[in-house]
């Protein structure tokens, strides 16, 4: 800073310096050096400024002449791949030492330390946008590129999408640990991925139509595990423990609001003697159905075909439950959930085909005939690790107008991974239904909020993390305000409807 004509004058270099030194240079202080340095953050985190100009006169207007427009944050300016994986703890840091207004910056500099330290210790969220739930050996891939096309971007109600994804799960393997199912209590959406790889290991082959279904085609163990037989000897499996979670947390909420009940937890029939319970946050679940990708020479390739044909496996879902997951999930729901013994008796007790029939009724979007084109579409370096992973199958005609018979070649590739094609074109899909995820998650947001403000209104004397992040969220303005349809979080319908966009919606 320099004194010309009996007057401080701001000095440095334009693009560095904060609306107070273009305005008032006599009364920039500390926030002045911490806005500095968020602009040079941005700049290490993007290659470019926050701000642009065509000369060092016209920065005086970008920065302090419009101080109504943020800067962008450093999430927009990122490729999808890298924008995913960017901790967004770390572009909140920076969007808040590019306040404009000096009195929403850090207060100091230690403040500003410490939110810089707590990125390298603090990688959760309080709430979570939306929890993806898939089987690792079959849908990884597609939980990567909605991971990828979907996290960290913006809603049309200003919501910065956050998604649940724990990667150590992709690389580990199917270990359910109960840290990852807490993650589902704390999300606002479940997006479960239905395909024959994820649901017909619940299903069950009868055995006086076993070696009619094995001989053409299906497996006795769809994507290697034991199909589930409703018994006491089934193994305990990850996904059906999520959607039993998912269902009994969505029909708690449902009781709740249709009774017009008002508890502390949101849900009625509260265990008020568990310990380490966390407040369910789930408001709503959209089923992500997957079919059967068509195989190398198929004249629909690399699209895929209708999940409804394929889910089953050429099996059935139990009209029992299967002891080892229910009981699991059960466990959880009262420990962690802070159900009761009726409620948790309740999901104890729940049949697989129940809980399949609540998941498959729901609104939700199919990922076949699409109006796509996968060549538009390119992957990421990261991206083409995925290839030859994932499930294509399973090996067995299905009846098609155009080829109701696999080639022994195309057996083959079914038993196999994805390919690039494959991939390339469920990448496209995916960014076809963005703009419908985004509206799920706005409208469960909006939800959110008027519960959150009607439990706050009926306990005063509570002061949440939600409530915190329900304000974080409106931050800039507000913008989460703007959507109000809301969504009940159980559309239950007996019969599916598709329209043109892919959704699948009520029938009245």
């Amino acid at each position: 800073m320099t004194m010309g004509a009996g007057r401080a004058v701001g000095a440095g270099t334009p693009p560095y310096m904060s609306p107070e030194m273009f305005k008032e240079p006599e009364r920039a202080m500390y926030s002045t050096d911490l806005w500095s340095l968020g602009v040079s953050l941005f700049e290490m985190v993007t290659g470019a400024l926050p701000f642009q100009a065509e000369s060092d006169q016209l920065y005086s207007v970008a920065i302090a002449g419009k101080m109504d427009e943020p800067a962008a944050s450093v999430l927009d300016k990122l490729p999808d791949d890298r924008r995913s994986k960017f901790d967004h703890n770390l572009a909140r840091v920076i969007s808040q030492a590019l306040e404009k207004y000096v009195l929403e910056r850090f207060h100091s500099v230690d403040e500003m330390h410490d939110a810089v330290y707590a990125c390298l210790i603090d990688r959760g969220e309080a709430v979570y946008s939306v929890f993806i739930s898939y089987r690792v050996a079959t849908e990884m891939p597609l939980a990567r590129l909605i991971f990828d096309c979907l996290n960290h971007t913006v809603t049309p109600g200003g919501h910065r999408v956050t998604v649940y994804l724990d990667h150590a799960r992709l690389v580990k393997g199917e270990d359910w640990e109960e840290g990852f199912a807490s993650g589902l209590l704390h999300s606002l959406c479940f997006f479960p991925l239905l395909s024959y790889g994820a649901t017909a290991p619940l299903a069950d082959i009868p055995a006086d139509r076993k070696d009619k279904a094995i001989a053409s085609g299906w497996e006795e163990r769809p994507a290697g595990r034991a199909r589930l037989r409703g018994e006491t000897g089934d193994a305990e499996d990850n996904l059906l423990k999520e959607f039993t979670i998912a269902v009994s947390l969505l029909e708690k909420r449902q009781d709740a609001e249709q009774n017009d009940v008002s508890t502390q937890r949101g849900v009625s029939n509260y265990n008020h003697d568990a310990k380490d319970v966390d407040e369910a946050e789930l408001e709503v679940a959209y089923p992500i159905l997957v079919g059967r990708p068509f195989p190398f020479g198929h004249s629909r390739y690399p699209g895929m075909g209708e999940f409804f044909p394929v889910q089953a496996g050429g099996g059935r879902y139990p009209d029992t439950p299967s002891p080892a997951s229910a009981t699991a999930a059960a466990d959880f729901l009262r420990r962690r959930a802070g159900f009761d013994r009726d409620a948790s008796e309740g999901a104890k007790h729940r049949t697989v085909a129940a809980t399949m029939k609540s998941l498959t009724a729901l609104q939700g979007c199919k990922l076949w005939d699409i109006p796509t084109d996968a060549r538009a579409v390119e992957l990421s370096k990261e991206q083409k690790d995925l290839i030859g992973r994932g499930y294509a199958g399973p090996p067995v005609d299905i009846e098609d107008p155009v080829l109701s018979v696999l080639s022994p070649e195309q057996r083959q590739r079914c038993q196999g991974g994805l390919d690039e094609e494959q991939l390339k074109m469920i990448k496209a899909m995916v960014q076809h239904h963005l703009s419908s995820f985004h509206e799920i998650i706005d409208r469960a947001v909006v939800a959110r909020e008027a519960r959150v403000q009607t439990r706050d209104t009926s306990f005063p004397q509570q002061s949440t993390r939600a409530s915190n992040h329900a304000v974080t969220s409106r931050r800039r303005g507000g913008r989460t305000g703007r959507f109000h349809r809301h969504l009940h979080p159980m559309c239950l319908t007996r019969t599916c409807v598709f329209d043109e966009q892919g959704f699948v919606g009520r029938t009245v």
